[in-house]
């Protein structure tokens, strides 16, 4: 794990990063906040609470396609020798892997959060003593992490594991740069373990993104919380916005968004943002695939599906992405 100097310094640096994207997004015509800044300790609490409830199916058919069809990824992983995984978080999923794989020797973390990191890293150390693990803090989507990463790996096969339809956050254009990342990351003889949310009835979906209990809003408007909390920020977090979740049927996903409730004006960090009755923030895109779109994005990373594991509703799926 980092030196305390050095974990001084990546905290410092998050600090500018965040600022600075913040303040970027707020001047926009159209008001963003990048979701990455959702997952403070208080947003990461509130996103496990948001995987058991019955309306977000996302991660428990990840966690069942995993589970169900452990055998069979794991015999298509059996002859890499290390696991990279970006924006690895608590580091659960990759543990059902780890289970079916016992003589694999190296996995990469990379994460954002310094906390979450080193949490991960202990436990991982208590459950899989033999496990060489090489945490990495920072941003995977920057190239300066992802070299970091690769200066570590070693001669040998990698695949790079990215569940939770992460890649959905990302519009195509982003997505396609995300997977030439990861791609270039895994190397000439690597490959891809990407999870990715299907296409299904539409009400299933707006309502696993606006749960009745309200979990999923007070996730969202956490973000501002944290502005306030560590930018020094004056949103009215309970009456000043309101969640509203949308499906975008032209671009195939879910919008979550943040909308003004009256005319007001925020100060983050000396600058001041206005706002008008209505106003949206947008601050998460969660876009849907059918095979067919998953298979045509991989196409133009130079990719392609080689193996595809689903639910029997057909609802997530697991997909093995190596060079054509």
């Amino acid at each position: 794990m980092p030196s305390t100097l050095a974990k001084e310094r990546t905290l410092d640096d998050q600090y500018h990063t965040f600022l600075h994207d913040v303040i970027h997004g707020l001047r926009q015509a159209q008001k963003t906040l990048p979701c990455k800044y959702f997952y403070d300790a208080r947003g990461s609490r509130l996103f496990e609470e948001i995987c058991l409830l019955d309306e977000y199916y996302l991660t428990r058919t990840e966690y069942s396609i995993l589970r169900s069809s452990g055998k069979s990824i794991a015999e298509a992983l059996s002859t890499y020798t290390e696991i990279i995984e970006p924006g690895a978080g608590s580091c659960q999923k990759v543990q059902l892997l780890l289970k079916q794989l016992p003589t694999l020797p190296r996995y990469i973390p990379l994460e954002i959060s310094v906390d979450a990191l080193e949490h991960a890293i202990t436990t991982l150390k208590e459950r899989f003593p033999a496990l060489r693990v090489h945490p990495v803090a920072g941003d995977f989507t920057a190239q300066a992490c992802l070299d970091e990463v690769s200066t570590l790996c070693q001669s040998g096969r990698r695949l790079v594991f990215f569940p939770g339809s992460t890649i959905g956050n990302f519009n195509r254009t982003e997505a396609l740069g995300v997977l030439r990342s990861l791609k270039a990351l895994a190397g000439p003889s690597g490959a891809l373990l990407l999870g990715a949310d299907l296409i299904k009835d539409r009400q299933r979906l707006l309502a696993a993104y606006d749960d009745k209990r309200g979990v999923t809003a007070e996730f969202n408007k956490n973000i501002l919380r944290r502005i306030n909390h560590d930018l020094n920020a004056n949103f009215d977090v309970d009456d000043g916005f309101k969640h509203r979740a949308i499906f975008n049927e032209g671009l195939s996903r879910i919008e979550m968004q943040l909308v003004a409730c009256r005319e007001q004006t925020v100060n983050v960090a000396g600058e001041k943002m206005d706002f008008h009755r209505g106003e949206v923030i947008h601050t998460e895109n969660s876009h849907k695939y059918s095979e067919q779109s998953i298979a045509e994005l991989a196409s133009a990373a130079d990719m392609e599906i080689h193996r595809a594991w689903k639910d029997p509703q057909g609802d997530f799926g697991v997909f093995l992405l190596g060079q054509k």
